[in-house]
């Protein structure tokens, strides 16, 4: 081999043999040290875009434990507070059949009422203090409560709705048709949205008396179609008069007393009616009166007695001809709600995060009813235990009721398990899906204490050759001596 001073190859090649092996020792110290085998990019840019993908999912799914966790904590606060709410209801139907009986006077039934008037208002008073984070449960937790427009802009022009309530209905479009064929009879049924029709009818003649042949029509009443299958309750009252409503002549017989015109914006304009009077008269004022009404006007009827005595008579609202009493019995104005079509958009609330992905499969819907006495699961208004017959009613009202509180804890209770069931397969998926990212990311100390060995050594002898081959070129002197 030539003996060269200017360039000593051999050390070049020992040097370059040193660099490689105390690179590879310094990777083996890293991973030893940070338990990784990936510890950045160039380690291996495959394996890390795979294990940070697994690695954010196993937060995620470790989050979605944590939110099943709560949501167990929340049904279970609303759970225990149904509870009581069914103990009431039991309570009230105790006293709804106490004052049933006979045996009961009418001082014992004050007592019974109050105690009845104050668990109802209790109920009310739970539903609306129950709350999770801030949150009411018990008040229609969860529900789809959006739709185009508000309920009050959705409803004008239909006199004979007051209020339409919304208690977990499936996102959709709502198909309104009052079918109502018979006296005392009204008759709605909504289509949903999947092309099923429900129907609910309701007998008003309890709102109406015979007296000597003359129709009485109790104003103020308020009657309520259900439809619990989809959460939805419609309210209506009786019938409303609008700006431009004729009436007919006839003959008007009972009480003196006041009609009195409530306008939208408050304003109140009135016609004084006596016995006897020629309803030819009275519908001549009427119309003045109205003609000067510029908003939605309503008649309410003798604010005393809350009646209004009438043989015949026709009316005519929005272009719908009704007869009241020409039936020779008890009529009702119906055809307010005809053909009304609501659109119920998706609500935000009552969605549990159970994953660690945006799809409907990590989510579970949890939806609470409108459990106050008031709502539309519970419908215990106008209920009262102050007679016999309202005692009777009552109870048949608070059996359904009942049932409905049961249902409604048992759909929790389902859910409750449901969560369960889901954490703990989350924990089950966690554990699998770790153990798939180590197998990526981890080091195998075996086998990195086996290479760390390896490099040592051979670090330690490069080392030691570049320090031989640098003392190649001392041969030269000799060379020159």
């Amino acid at each position: 081999m030539p003996l060269r001073i200017g360039t000593n190859v051999t050390s070049l090649n020992a040097a370059r043999h040193l660099s490689r092996a105390a690179g590879d020792f310094t990777k083996r110290v890293e991973r030893l040290a940070s338990g990784l085998r990936i510890n950045r990019g160039a380690d291996d840019a495959a394996g890390l875009s795979v294990s940070e993908g697994m690695r954010a999912e196993v937060l995620g799914m470790r989050q979605g434990v944590r939110n099943a966790e709560q949501g167990v904590s929340l049904i279970q606060l609303a759970e225990g507070s149904l509870n009581e709410v069914s103990a009431m209801l039991t309570r009230m139907r105790e006293l709804a059949v106490t004052s049933a009986n006979s045996t009961i006077n009418d001082v014992n039934r004050q007592s019974l009422t109050s105690e009845f008037n104050h668990l109802t208002v209790e109920i009310d008073r739970i539903a609306n203090s129950t709350t999770y984070n801030k949150q009411v449960l018990l008040t229609g937790f969860g529900n789809a409560v959006s739709q185009v427009g508000s309920i009050s802009t959705a409803l004008a022009g239909f006199s004979g709705v007051s209020e339409v309530g919304i208690s977990g209905a499936v996102p959709g479009t709502y198909i309104f048709t009052d079918t109502s064929d018979q006296d005392n009879q009204l008759t709605l049924s909504v289509t949903l949205p999947d092309g099923t029709r429900l129907e609910q009818s309701i007998d008003v003649g309890s709102a109406m008396d015979r007296d000597g042949g003359k129709n009485v029509v109790a104003t103020g009443t308020t009657f309520a179609a259900n439809f619990d299958r989809v959460g939805m309750q419609v309210t209506m009252n009786g019938p409303g008069v609008k700006t431009g409503t004729t009436f007919k002549s006839t003959t008007a017989t009972g009480q003196d007393g006041v009609i009195t015109m409530t306008k939208a914006d408050g304003g109140t304009d009135s016609v004084r009616v006596t016995a006897g009077q020629d309803l030819s008269t009275i519908a001549t004022e009427l119309n003045t009166k109205l003609s000067t009404l510029d908003s939605t006007a309503y008649a309410l009827i003798d604010p005393i007695t809350g009646e209004l005595h009438v043989d015949t008579g026709t009316l005519t609202v929005e272009g719908l001809s009704e007869t009241i009493g020409a039936v020779g019995g008890n009529a009702y104005v119906d055809g307010r709600l005809d053909g009304k079509t609501l659109v119920v958009e998706e609500g935000e609330g009552g969605v549990l995060q159970v994953g660690a992905n945006d799809n409907a499969d990590n989510r579970i819907s949890l939806n609470i009813g409108d459990m106050r006495a008031s709502g539309n699961v519970l419908n215990l208004n106008g209920l009262s235990v102050a007679n016999i017959t309202s005692s009777r009613s009552t109870i048949s009202v608070i059996d359904t009721a009942i049932v409905a509180v049961a249902r409604q804890r048992g759909d929790l209770g389902a859910i409750q398990n449901r969560l369960q069931f889901t954490s703990n397969n989350l924990g089950n998926a966690i554990e699998n899906l770790q153990a798939a990212e180590s197998a990526i990311r981890d080091a195998d100390v075996a086998e990195e204490i086996s290479a760390f060995t390896r490099s040592q050594i051979i670090t330690q002898a490069a080392t030691a050759m570049v320090a031989q081959a640098n003392a190649l070129p001392q041969n030269a002197l000799t060379l020159l001596r």
